[in-house]
Parts: structure tokens; C-alpha cells; sequence
């Protein structure tokens, strides 16, 4: 079933407004709408880029559909939704602060689930040339890693920066030198941190539309975590994947479809007779939960590290510059504070005291929003110059290494470079 958790607003109807555009290009300031719609989340944001200052937020709206039933993400569902709720969303929007139509629209062309995609960029092709203003493209995940620059007005982090993009759907450490270039220093083998989290949340009968962050929650609401640890023998461990052993030395990845096997194999093992997790006592789950969440947040942080230790001994990341290293943490998962914490404490611990310095974005701004798409938008098209042809199209597969690889980029042109 479609969410509907859109304003009131959508049932008024479309009418002239007032705003002029070329007001705000007489003032070289713009105003930036963005669409997100790579997954099950529909966002759309209202940016005003000032001349000079920090970037303002005039409005970010999100409808989000509800999975609990389904027990996960149906993309079908999810495509129904994005085309169900997005344009009522964008005309209210558009109402409430009395703009006739923005200067630049920023939409998400990937990666994500195709479906769910195709709705809200096709909604902002169609805009882009029913308002005859540039077009952006941006990668999803180029937004996640860039939410922090929005609020320190571009100046922080500094490139070359380091970012761990942790989500639903990704788990990699990046090395970013510029708007456009990326490197990846680690990888997942196999599945995405995030889907790990809510695959084994789900295994213990943790339900909801978010489930990793409910297990986060169902965590932390133990009255008494010492009685609790009590409950699973102090023999079940989660194991830390891919260390070093004989034939196997320094692999710079991570890797968490191990886990659920885990899980599976520890309550044959200890808790005999039991069929299910989600059939185990509550203390029980709960501690089985802490035990895994702290394990695979352990690895992440470990392969992190090593890939760290790696880049600055190979040169990619230079020493002396006089300057601690900003390292960023974004992505959904990015919004757990249990991981935050670990990565504070454990990740330089062979790097001199101060050599790191960490950027959390919000929580609120972890998880998929319209915000970072409107705001890598905006880095594309100062920094890097660049729009995309409205003849191209979006994509399910777009390595965060090859964001300029990809057809349809084409320079801004020249009366836009005027503006």
C-alpha cells in the first residue's frame, strides 16, 4: 500500500506565482529544486544559493513509503509511489514559497533501483524543459559523500578528503581529490552493510520501515545490559570476516554475508530446539543483536583502517600537508551512533593523536534526501561546469569512480555561464 503522507497543499490547484528568475540572476544569486527518488523515498528540496554566505534550505519534503508490511522493498511499489507523490509534491512546494520556477534542477540519475529512478527524473526532464533552465544529473552517492561541504559553504571537508558510504545499498571507503574524481580505497564482495543490518534485524523478529535503525533503537532500550548479556553464553561470537591467515594476507574489502550464516549456525549450536531466532526470549534477541551490530560495525571499522594505513604507505594520500585528514561518514547506517562512536575511538589508532578529523552529517541527513542531490548539483555545475543533455538517461549501475564516464554530460553554456 502507497504511503500518503503528503500537505494538505496538493489539493490546491496549479496557479501563476509571482517570483521572477531573472530577479534572482540580477542578484547573482539562484534558486535550486532537487528530486531524490533512487530507492523507496521520495524528497524533493528548495536550495537558495546565495552570491556570498552559506547556501539556505528553504524547504525539504519527504514521503517516504511505509515497507513495514511488505517485510522489505518492493520495487514495483516503490516506482508507484515515486510517480504517485512526487509532482503534487514539487507544484506544493513551488506554492507555498511563491516561485514561478527555479533557476537549476539537480536530479538523481543513479544509482538505484531503475524504477524508482525513472520517476523522478523523467518528472525533472520534463520540468527542465517546461521551465526551459538547466538540467543536473547527479550521482547518489557523490551526494551522500558531499552533504557536509553544504554546511560549511564548501569549504569543508577539503580535498582531497576520505569518505565511508554506508548504506543500504553501498559500503565503501573513498578518496575524493576533486568534485569529479573518486577513487575507491575498499569495497563490500558481497552485500551492502545496510541490508546486513536490516537482513539479521529481521531474522530476530525486528520489525518496521526502517528496520536497522529499529534494532538500533531495540538496543538501546535495554533497562539492564549486564543481566542481559547474561542470556547468550559468552562463547557466541561474531566473527571479524577476511583477517589475515595463511594464503590470505592484507585484502582491502569488506564483507558481511557471513553474518546471517552466523547467526543461523549459533542458534542450532546454542540455544538447541529453537527454530527461530525471533522465537528466543528478549534479553536473548536483544543481546544477540548488540553482539552482531557491534561485529559487523568492528569489521567496517577494521578494513577502514587497513585501507587507511594502505593509501597513505602507497602515496595516495600525502603526509605533510599541515592539515589533519577530513574523514566523512555518510549513507544511511552513517546516522548509528554505536558505529560513530567506534570509528572516533578505534579508527586512527595507528595514526598520530588529531591526524583525523570526522564529519557526521545530521542524522536527518544521512538517509536519502533531496538536500544532497540539490547540493551536488550545485558543486557540478560551479565547480565542475557541467550539466547534463536531456536526451540522457538514468542508470541503475554508475561507479562512484566514474561519475564523468558516464554519456550525457555537456558543458555550461555560455549564456548560463553569464548567469
Amino acid at each position: 500500500m502507497l504511503a500518503r503522507r503528503c500537505h494538505a497543499a496538493t489539493t490546491r490547484a496549479w496557479t501563476p506565482l509571482l517570483a521572477s528568475s531573472s530577479f534572482l540572476h540580477a542578484r547573482r544569486s539562484y534558486i535550486v529544486l532537487a528530486i531524490e527518488s533512487s530507492c523507496d523515498d521520495a524528497t524533493v528540496a528548495l536550495i537558495d544559493r546565495k552570491p556570498s554566505g552559506p547556501p539556505v534550505l528553504i524547504e525539504h519534503v519527504k514521503d517516504s513509503l511505509d515497507n513495514t508490511a511488505a517485510g522489505g522493498i518492493i520495487p514495483l511499489d516503490a516506482r508507484n509511489h515515486h510517480q504517485a507523490v512526487l509532482a503534487p509534491m514539487v507544484r506544493d512546494l513551488m506554492i507555498r514559497h511563491n516561485i514561478s520556477k527555479p533557476d537549476l534542477l539537480c536530479v538523481t540519475r543513479g544509482p538505484g533501483m531503475i524504477g524508482s529512478l525513472s520517476a523522478g527524473y523523467n518528472l525533472g526532464k520534463g520540468l527542465a524543459v517546461a521551465w526551459d533552465i538547466p538540467f543536473v544529473g547527479v550521482h547518489h552517492m557523490l551526494g551522500h559523500l558531499l552533504t557536509p561541504r553544504f554546511f560549511q559553504n564548501q569549504d569543508i571537508p577539503q580535498y582531497p578528503f576520505v569518505s565511508l558510504l554506508v548504506s543500504g545499498g553501498h559500503t565503501m571507503l573513498v578518496l575524493s581529490t576533486s568534485t569529479t574524481q573518486h577513487k575507491v580505497l575498499a569495497n563490500t564482495l558481497d552485500i551492502a552493510i545496510g541490508d546486513m543490518l536490516d537482513k539479521c534485524a529481521r531474522e530476530l523478529g525486528i520489525t518496521g520501515s526502517m528496520i536497522a535503525r529499529e534494532m538500533e533503537a531495540f538496543i538501546a532500550a535495554d533497562p539492564d545490559p549486564k543481566t542481559t548479556a547474561l542470556s547468550v553464553p559468552k562463547a557466541l561470537q561474531f566473527p571479524n570476516p577476511l583477517q589475515n591467515k595463511q594464503g590470505r594476507t592484507g585484502i582491502l574489502a569488506y564483507s558481511f554475508a557471513g553474518f546471517i550464516t552466523s547467526l543461523r549456525t549459533f542458534l542450532e549450536k546454542f540455544f538447541p530446539g529453537t527454530a527461530r531466532a525471533s522465537d528466543l526470549p528478549l534479553e536473548a534477541r536483544r543481546e544477540l543483536a548488540r553482539r552482531m551490530q557491534n561485529a559487523i560495525f568492528t569489521h567496517v571499522v577494521t578494513k577502514s583502517k587497513k585501507a587507511l594505513e594502505n593509501a597513505f604507505e602507497t602515496g595516495l594520500i600525502q603526509t605533510g600537508t599541515g592539515r589533519p585528514l577530513d574523514f566523512v561518514c555518510a549513507g544511511g547506517v552513517a546516522s548509528n551512533m554505536t558505529l560513530r562512536s567506534l570509528l572516533v575511538t578505534k579508527l586512527q589508532d595507528k595514526f598520530p593523536p588529531n591526524s583525523i578529523k570526522y564529519h557526521f552529517p545530521p542524522p536527518k541527513w544521512c538517509t536519502d534526501n533531496a538536500l544532497m542531490i540539490g547540493w551536488a548539483g550545485i558543486e557540478l555545475w560551479e565547480t565542475a561546469r557541467l550539466q547534463t543533455d536531456l536526451s540522457a538517461l538514468p542508470t541503475a549501475k554508475w561507479p562512484i569512480e566514474e561519475v564523468l564516464d558516464i554519456d550525457g554530460w555537456v558543458p555550461r553554456s555560455e549564456q548560463e555561464n553569464k548567469n
